[in-house]
């Protein structure tokens, strides 16, 4: 089976607000088997519109990824996100292996 990953593109407005999310959301993927790989680092915008925030998390498959994202702990921390507090982009992206 191969493996999936979430690939989201944030650019955070409302640090705040922001870390509410995060503070549910990352518990609640580490408990759902995925693995965070990036989050939150520095990183270098190369093309397009400049985003402060990277985050690419591994799941064991697609069916797990978007298991998770209509899960209702997600669902949960999402509540804290709008447009005041952030402009994201979230993509599921299949592994090669």
């Amino acid at each position: 089976m191969k493996k999936a990953y979430w690939v989201g593109i944030v650019d955070v407005k409302n640090q705040d607000e922001y870390k509410k999310y995060a503070d549910i959301a990352g518990p609640a993927l580490i408990k759902a088997g995925a693995k965070i790989l990036s989050r939150g680092g520095k990183i270098i915008n190369l093309e397009g519109k400049k985003m402060n925030r990277l985050v690419i998390i591994e799941f064991p498959s697609m069916n797990d990824a978007e298991k998770f994202y209509d899960s209702a702990k997600y669902k949960e921390g999402l509540k804290f996100l709008n447009s005041d507090v952030s402009d994201r982009f979230l993509n599921i992206a299949e592994g090669l292996d």
